[in-house]
């Protein structure tokens, strides 16, 4: 009888185990870069979306993209042309913000659709993104880095809010700096 008590002890504990292991796994990055995956891979916009927190991904590459700028002028030499300065990047801010945005969701978008026409480049597959994803948490933030084999190296923040799933929500500054680049260059054709 002792016995019984202690397979069926086993038994219980290994159920609560696997039960706690899956609620970990799915509240990790890696979870909601799989969902992620299976989301660009059904070609669901909507459901892409809800992994990529688009204002805080336009606020950090907005800033990026001022910084840049504003390193590229002189140095203020006054307190007036600080002053100036610092109005240039409140105004500069405004006013690029909302178009980064919309850059961001056109983006996911196209990412998406482009998917029925092209492999996706994301790791799909639970074990997968277990392998290709290296993820560093920081508390309730977390850097991933993977290689993309169009874009090269890719390093994102993702972070969670309560009831949310994680989420992309600043892409590397020099991620930043190159999607500019390259975006300048296509003008310039």
């Amino acid at each position: 009888m002792a016995r019984r008590g202690w397979v069926w002890g086993a038994v219980v504990a290994a159920l609560v185990l696997a039960i706690l292991g899956v609620l970990h796994a799915a509240t990790s990055p890696r979870y909601a870069l799989y969902q992620l995956g299976v989301a660009i891979q059904r070609h669901d916009v909507a459901a892409a979306e809800r992994y990529f927190d688009v204002e805080r991904i336009a606020d950090r590459a907005t800033d990026v993209i001022v910084a840049d700028y504003l390193d590229r002028q002189p140095a203020p030499s006054s307190p007036a042309e600080v002053n100036g300065r610092l109005l240039v990047a409140s105004i500069a801010r405004r006013r690029l913000r909302p178009q980064v945005a919309t850059r961001v969701r056109a983006e996911i978008r196209r990412s998406v659709e482009q998917a029925a026409n092209r492999p996706v480049t994301l790791p799909v597959g639970f074990l997968a993104t277990l392998q290709a994803f290296q993820v560093s948490r920081q508390g309730p933030e977390a850097w991933v880095a993977y290689r993309d084999p169009v874009e090269g190296a890719v390093r994102f923040r993702m972070s969670r809010e309560p009831d949310q799933p994680w989420r992309i929500s600043e892409f590397d500054p020099d991620w930043v700096r190159r999607r500019v680049q390259e975006e300048q260059l296509l003008r310039a054709r």
